[in-house]
C-alpha cells in the first residue's frame, strides 16, 4: 500500500519562528509581558524597568555604535549613548560577524548569534537590544527567553520582536528621545 505524500506548506520567514504565541504588535502598540498595550504605557514599564535594574545593558548595532555605514548613524548612536546614560547602563556592540571560533572570548566578544553568552557571563538583569539587525535580535532573545532570568526589552526600528519580555515596534529617534524625556521626569520625581 502506498502511503500517501504529506503536503508542505513553504513559509518565508523574516527570522526563526518565535517562542511566544504572540503576533507582533500593531502600529502604535507595544507587548509588555505578553500584554498588548499603547506605546505610552510600554515608555512607561521601559523607563521603570531601565531604571530599577541593578546591571542593565543596552546591545546595539556595531555598524551604529562604532562605524558610520549608514545615513542617520551618528544621531541612532547619539541617541543610545543618552538612554544608556540616563539609565546607567552598559552599551555592548554587536558584530553581525561571527568571531573566530574556537577563540572566542565571550567576556568581551560578542557573537551575533550568541549575545545572550556576554549577557549572561556579565551578570546583567535588564537587556535592551536597540538597532539590531532583527534576524541577529531574534536569535538572541529566543536563546535568552528560554535559558535565563534576563528581562529583555526589544527597541525595534521595524516590527518589534515579540519573544522579548517589552517590543517597543517603530523605535525612532523620536521615541526613544520621548523614553529619555519620561526616565528624566521619573527620576526627577523619585518615583522609581
Amino acid at each position: 500500500m502506498k502511503t500517501p505524500k504529506k503536503e508542505y506548506t513553504y513559509r518565508e520567514l523574516v527570522s526563526p519562528e518565535s517562542i511566544s504565541d504572540k503576533a507582533h504588535p500593531e502600529a502604535n502598540k507595544a507587548i509588555v509581558d505578553e500584554q498588548d498595550v499603547d506605546d505610552e504605557i510600554a515608555l512607561q514599564e521601559i523607563a521603570l524597568k531601565a531604571l530599577n535594574a541593578k546591571k542593565p545593558v543596552i546591545v546595539s548595532s556595531a555598524r551604529i555604535m562604532m562605524w558610520s555605514f549608514d545615513e542617520g548613524t551618528w544621531e541612532k548612536a547619539r541617541v543610545i549613548r543618552k538612554l544608556a546614560d540616563a539609565i546607567g547602563a552598559e552599551i555592548l556592540p554587536i558584530f553581525d560577524t561571527r568571531p573566530e571560533f574556537p577563540t572566542v572570548k565571550s567576556a568581551v566578544e560578542i557573537n551575533p548569534f550568541h549575545g545572550d553568552l556576554v549577557i549572561e557571563h556579565n551578570k546583567y538583569d535588564v537587556a535592551i537590544f536597540c538597532g539590531i539587525d532583527c534576524p541577529y535580535a531574534d536569535v538572541a532573545l529566543k536563546i535568552i527567553r528560554a535559558g535565563s532570568g534576563i528581562y529583555t526589552i526589544a527597541l525595534c526600528g521595524n516590527m518589534g520582536h515579540i519573544d522579548a519580555s517589552i517590543t517597543l515596534r517603530d523605535a525612532t529617534i523620536d521615541k526613544l528621545n520621548k523614553l529619555i524625556a519620561i526616565i528624566g521626569e521619573i527620576k526627577a520625581k523619585g518615583t522609581h
